[in-house]
């Protein structure tokens, strides 16, 4: 049976590897043949009738990037020795020298530098010797040095030209690959020079097209640009350098001029701007471009499918859309993100608000209400026991009837308590005098509910609010227009389809790039996009979050941002002493916008639920204040103005708040209330202590504040009170004692021995709910 079942698996698994195989090198072989016609074109480009430097850059270039493309070497020779009076065999030996050379430094893509320096050794070097060789005339030298220097700067162009062709799929071009291409377009023409077809010569009929298409593409700016550059180049071999660059750089500028009447205003533009320079010069109409050429490549021009013309304007338009991009979309953007987290600061305050709401008569006030009354009525009553012991549920029931009776003013005969009790005088005059304090205490909870206090404590806070907004919105966004040119050009270059970049720095030194692009599923993220954003801003950068959101368009959103030198682990232990298992306690730990960490530990007070609702609402609005980027100080004072009145009743909460920036490791650490924090650094111990009040208790307070800088394998240890009360004496001193004799490098695994020592010294009976929250700090490799 497992032969049955691995036999098919590798059957399935081997037929896709071939494939793919054969697919990758069929493509190869047609890449080095395409390679190798365009080798022997630019390989005949010839200046100044025996220099023939860009053939060299070309081989240079190509095997600079895959060792593989020396076949091309073999056209670009093939090229020279199709030339008259031109020395081949010199070429051919800067040929092989490039290759040695290339080989031997190990030169890779990236190696540009080395490469250019590299070609102009080969060609200098070989034509000293031959220059030697026949005389060693200074003219020789000087043209030697020429055709090198030359070569070596031909190398950078194409450069630019070689990743395009490379990546044939590729849609944004950079300003540079633009100009690159239009150049490599015409040394491709110029290697074209002397190929004649009975009248037609096949330079001057792809030149009149490349300029037709450019103009109708691109406009005046392009077809006069790409007119000159044909020119000029062009008159190194066939024109009088004046009269070719007038020549074809005003017939680009009248051609693109007529481009809203379409391909055919294209041609007029070109025939009229020929038959005035001709005109001109000649003071005749004898044509000074071949009349068959222009003919020909203009029925090429007008028959050229639709689809290659949107194809070309796709790359010069992409181009261009990457100088002319709508930064008030961006600002928009940025500032819209920052008021959704606004929103859902208000709106957690509101859920906090409403729970103020309270009914005037809940379950737990008539408890207490009905305890009150039994305590000042019945406890020394003969039949206690039986009405309160063994018939509680009836007499419950019965004095829940009766207060229902006092509201309605109704008839009271007919409760059971009125035949029952024989003190029911008593009870209904002690019944009335409570609930009527009960009643005057509901109406001053509904009043504070609308106090004025209450009223301005939230207007100060709103105000507060909308003047941090202001702030951000106001701030000094300053976006990199050239590094989004780069990156997008880069992730185009390497495959990855984006829609766009956007990099920014909001002023505080942090540049923030974020990615827009189509769904991956994480595929391309860490593996391909980060590593590319790392190399072009100079420093690592990583996700901000590992899960890519999605913004109204359906796009992924991926936000990368510098890396941080330190990170951080947390563990986390805790016991409750209730016996439904609700602490009282309530921690966080998160990362925070510009490299920051939060750990936070609240303590509401008493245990069960009413203390975890009181520290998990202090904890939650922490949280959203802090992500929305509101001032920690202010959050302080508005968390303590909201938990003071929120409900009537003495409500407070602890707070221990650690903030760690991880660029630097400084720590501030705010403490309100709370018990002390121990710093372990090695097997030293410090413990940080707090005087101040819990929070909600005065309407102004004073938290404690220090300041600490972390380094590499350093302890942060939170504690709840709950847990210092397992020590009898010295309690901060005897935990730290504790802290320093364990040995572990997990903060789980710490806070996990730390609480089991703890239980052990209180019988494992907990005097109070015990959290300890430890964190981890250490450098990033």
């Amino acid at each position: 049976m497992q032969n049955i079942n691995i036999l098919p698996y590798k059957r399935v698994i081997k037929t896709p590897f071939t494939e793919n195989t054969q697919k990758n090198l069929y493509k190869n072989i047609q890449q080095i043949i395409l390679l190798s016609i365009i080798s022997f074109f630019i390989g005949r480009a010839v200046i100044f009738n025996s220099l023939l430097p860009f053939g060299i850059a070309f081989f240079a270039t190509l095997l600079m990037y895959k060792k593989r493309y020396l076949l091309t070497g073999i056209g670009v020779w093939l090229g020279i020795l199709t030339l008259p009076n031109v020395n081949s065999f010199k070429y051919l030996l800067v040929l092989i020298l490039i290759f040695l050379l290339e080989g031997l430094l190990k030169v890779k893509p990236q190696n540009i530098i080395k490469t250019s320096f590299i070609t102009f050794i080969s060609l200098f070097s070989t034509g000293l010797i031959f220059s030697y060789i026949y005389g060693f005339l200074l003219f020789d030298i000087i043209m030697s040095l020429y055709e090198s220097v030359t070569a070596m700067l031909m190398v950078f162009i194409f450069n630019h030209a070689v990743s395009f062709i490379l990546n044939v799929n590729r849609k944004i071009v950079s300003n540079e690959e633009l100009i690159s291409l239009s150049i490599f377009i015409v040394l491709f023409i110029l290697g074209m020079n002397h190929l004649n077809v009975w009248k037609f010569t096949l330079n001057g009929i792809l030149g009149i097209f490349i300029i037709l298409l450019a103009s109708y593409i691109g406009g005046v700016g392009v077809g006069a640009s790409i007119g000159t550059t044909m020119g000029l180049i062009g008159s190194l071999s066939f024109f009088q350098m004046p009269v070719s660059i007038g020549l074809f750089g005003f017939a680009g500028l009248l051609a693109g001029s007529l481009k809203k009447l379409h391909r055919i205003g294209v041609i007029i533009g070109f025939l009229t701007a020929i038959f005035i320079i001709t005109f001109y010069v000649t003071s005749s109409v004898d044509m000074l471009v071949n009349p068959y050429d222009i003919v020909l490549a203009s029925l090429m021009f007008a028959a050229l499918p639709k689809k290659y013309i949107v194809k070309a304007e796709e790359i010069v338009k992409g181009n261009k859309n990457l100088n002319n991009r709508n930064y008030n979309e961006k600002l928009k953007e940025v500032v819209t993100d920052r008021l959704k987290e606004y929103s859902q600061v208000f709106e957690e305050l509101s859920k906090s608000f409403k729970q103020v709401n309270e009914k005037v008569l809940d379950h737990k006030d008539i408890s207490y209400l009905f305890e009150e009354i039994a305590n000042k009525t019945c406890t020394q009553c003969v039949m206690y026991k039986t009405c309160w012991d063994k018939e509680f549920y009836n007499t419950y029931k019965s004095m829940f009837e009766l207060i229902e009776h006092l509201e309605r003013n109704s008839s009271i005969e007919d409760n059971k308590l009125y035949r029952k009790c024989i003190r029911f005088s008593e009870l209904i005059s002690t019944t009335k005098y409570y609930l009527g304090i009960y009643k005057i205490s509901m109406q001053w909870r509904e009043r504070l509910k609308d106090a004025k206090g209450l009223i301005a404590t939230q207007l100060k806070g709103v105000a507060d609010a909308i003047s941090n907004m202001a702030s951000d919105i106001s701030m000094n966004v300053t976006f990199k227009d050239e590094l989004e040119q780069m990156m997008m050009i880069e992730l185009d270059k390497k495959g990855i389809p984006v829609e766009d970049v956007l990099i920014y720095d909001t002023g505080d030194g942090n540049v923030n790039v974020k990615i827009y692009k189509k769904v991956c599923f994480a595929k391309e993220c860490d593996k391909k996009i980060a590593p590319i954003v790392s190399e072009i801003m100079g420093e690592r950068y990583e996700r901000k979050s590992r899960l890519c959101s999605i913004d109204h368009n359906g796009r992924c959103v991926l936000t990368l941002t510098k890396a941080e030198s330190l990170q951080v682990l947390t563990g986390i232990s805790r016991v409750s002493k209730s016996k439904n298992k609700i602490s009282g306690d309530t921690y966080s730990f998160m990362d925070l916008e510009d490299g920051k960490y939060m750990a936070a530990l609240s303590d509401g007070m008493g245990i069960g639920y009413k203390a975890a609702a009181e520290s998990s609402t202090t904890i939650s609005l922490l949280e959203k204040f802090i992500e929305a980027g509101f001032d920690k100080y202010l959050v302080i004072q508005t968390l303590n103005s909201i938990l003071a009145l929120r409900s009537a009743e003495e409500m407070f909460s602890t707070v221990d708040i650690m903030f760690l920036d991880k660029f630097t490791g400084e720590t501030e650490f705010i403490k309100i209330g709370s018990c002390a924090t121990f710093i372990k650094r090695g097997n030293e111990v410090e413990i940080i202590e707090s005087s101040s009040l819990p929070i909600g208790i005065l309407e102004d307070i004073e938290a404690d504040i220090h300041e600490r800088k972390l380094k590499d394998g350093d302890f942060v240890i939170l504690v709840t009170d709950g847990v210092l009360e397992c020590f009898e004496k010295d309690k901060e001193v005897e935990f730290s004692r504790l802290i320093s004799e364990i040995n572990t490098r997990n903060p789980q695994d710490m806070a996990e021995v730390l609480m089991k020592k703890c239980l052990e010294l209180c019988n494992n009976t907990p005097k109070d709910d015990m959290t300890i929250l430890v964190s981890k700090v250490w450098k990033k490799i």
